[in-house]
Order: structure tokens, then C-alpha cells, then sequence
């Protein structure tokens, strides 16, 4: 991304915030004759039959998917057991000194008769994750899914440790030419707050499902009064994982960390990878 690069942002405090916004503005001067987002059938592709249905699942939660979701995130947890013992998290063990008797070691007459908790050093107590879905019209919704439970795993694996995440998701990062360089989108919404507990019926859409690039995020792109290139037709073309990474450095506080679905997915959607990444183990 060089210098002649524009970054179009707009921020949304929530996912009701985003839909109360998309539900009562028309379709920009742009984008006025292209509807993509509220397209029926292809269901396939879209990973729903209407904008309705892609609402109603985002209010629900993606429940078809939740149960695989659940069990390919404990086999990940397990595979990635290592990485865990690396994040901080309260080590139980006996000792001379602790808050709460040991009573058997006690009974017996054992010194370490008492429980105490190590804890390793923690690097951070929160932290603020940013994540970017899109890709071309070419990819499947397994590559969006896989990528989304990668993250989800390693968030997962981060709250379990004792620190708050927030997460902002960069619904439509996309780019169109405009006289004399290029036009980048980056709208963004936060589907997690810092001490929010960690629901995976409420992340689980936003996340994961092809609908929320390629109805929430063309509807977006339909409305939006910040972009001025020529996205109509095609709807523009997916950022690449550096033009991404440099999107993001234009636009976002040096505290985020900032992932992609295209970067996640270079890199085998692998849990330590995504935390080594993240600052959260070495």
C-alpha cells in the first residue's frame, strides 16, 4: 500500500448499533443501483438465502454451527494444552505457607501442609484485538469458518488465562481506484467488550459466517457515505494480508493487535501462532 492509498473507516460501537445504522440509510450515490447484499438464493455462497435470515441468525447466534464449533475448539484446546501452560493462569500446589489448608498433607504431618498459587508473570491484563474478514469471491465458507475458530480457540485459551480481550471486527476490508490511487474500506464494529464474558453464541456470527462479509459487509458498503471510488458491479477487490497489515497501521491505536482471515489462513490457521502473534507467549 503506498502513500497514494486513502483508508475509508467508519466505527460502530456494536453489533445493534451496526444493524440500526444499515437498517435506516438508502444505498449511498455510488452504490445506488447494486443490491448484492439483499440477493436471494445461493445460499452456498452467501451462507444464507436473504439479509433477513443473515439478521436473524446474528441475533441468535450461528446455532447450526455451534456444537462442531464447541468440539473442534476442545480438540484444539487439547492439541494446543502446551500453549496454554504458556499464557498466565493460577498454578495450584502444595507449600510451607498458603491461603487454605491442605488437609491430608496436614494429617500426615507433611510441611507443605498448606495450598498455595504461583502465578507466572503476565505481560498484559487485557488486551485489544483487532480482526479483518474478507476475501475474494473464489474463497469457500471454510475458509472463513477455519480461521474463525483458529481465533476463537486462542481467545478462548486467553480469557481461560485471566486476561479481558475486547475484539473490533473489520467487516469489509476491500479496495476500488479513484483518480490518481486507491481506495481502501475499513469499517469496523466491537463484538466484545473488555470483562464481557466470553460468549460463543454471540461471537460466534461475526466471526465465522460468510454473511457477515457478504451481506453485513456489502450492505455496508451500499450505505456508506465515506467511500468516493467506483466499488459498483464487482464490490471492489479483497485486500491482501500486507495491504491489510498497512490498512490497519494507518487507521488503529498502536495498543491493538491486529489479525486477518487472509493472514491466518497463510499461516495454517495455527493457535500458537495466532498467540505468539498476539504478545500473549514467546
Amino acid at each position: 500500500m503506498s502513500d497514494n492509498w486513502i483508508v475509508r473507516r467508519e466505527e460502530f460501537r456494536s453489533i445493534t448499533d451496526l444493524l440500526s445504522v444499515l437498517s435506516n440509510r438508502p444505498n449511498n450515490d455510488i452504490m445506488r443501483h447494486e443490491h448484492s447484499s439483499s440477493d436471494n438464493g445461493n445460499s452456498r455462497w452467501y451462507g444464507t438465502n436473504s439479509m433477513s435470515e443473515a439478521i436473524k441468525i446474528m441475533g441468535e447466534g450461528y446455532k447450526d454451527a455451534i456444537v462442531q464449533m464447541k468440539q473442534r475448539l476442545e480438540e484444539s484446546i487439547k492439541i494446543n494444552s502446551k500453549d496454554y501452560a504458556d499464557v498466565n493462569h493460577p498454578v495450584p500446589h502444595s507449600a510451607i505457607v498458603g491461603y487454605i489448608p491442605n488437609v491430608p498433607n496436614a494429617i500426615r504431618g507433611v510441611p507443605q501442609s498448606m495450598i498455595s498459587v504461583d502465578r507466572k508473570p503476565m505481560k498484559r491484563k487485557t488486551l485489544q484485538i483487532m480482526y479483518s474478514v474478507g476475501g475474494s469471491c473464489q474463497e469457500s465458507r471454510e475458509y472463513f469458518e477455519k480461521a474463525g475458530i483458529a481465533l476463537l480457540t486462542a481467545v478462548d485459551l486467553i480469557e481461560r488465562s485471566g486476561v479481558q480481550t475486547c475484539i473490533d471486527l473489520a467487516f469489509f476490508t476491500g479496495c476500488e481506484s479513484i483518480p490518481g490511487g486507491r481506495e481502501a474500506t475499513f469499517p469496523t464494529v466491537r463484538i466484545k467488550n473488555y470483562g464481557e464474558r466470553f460468549s460463543l453464541q454471540k461471537v460466534s456470527f461475526p466471526l465465522v459466517h460468510t454473511s457477515m462479509f457478504r451481506r453485513i459487509g456489502f450492505k455496508w458498503l451500499e450505505t456508506t457515505p465515506v467511500i468516493t471510488g467506483d466499488f459498483t458491479g464487482g464490490y471492489g477487490r479483497p485486500l491482501n494480508s500486507r495491504e491489510c497489515d498497512e490498512a490497519y497501521s494507518k487507521l488503529c491505536s498502536a495498543n491493538a493487535n491486529y489479525l486477518s482471515v487472509a493472514w491466518i489462513n497463510e499461516n495454517d490457521c495455527d493457535v500458537k501462532k495466532i498467540l505468539e502473534k498476539l504478545g500473549v507467549v514467546s
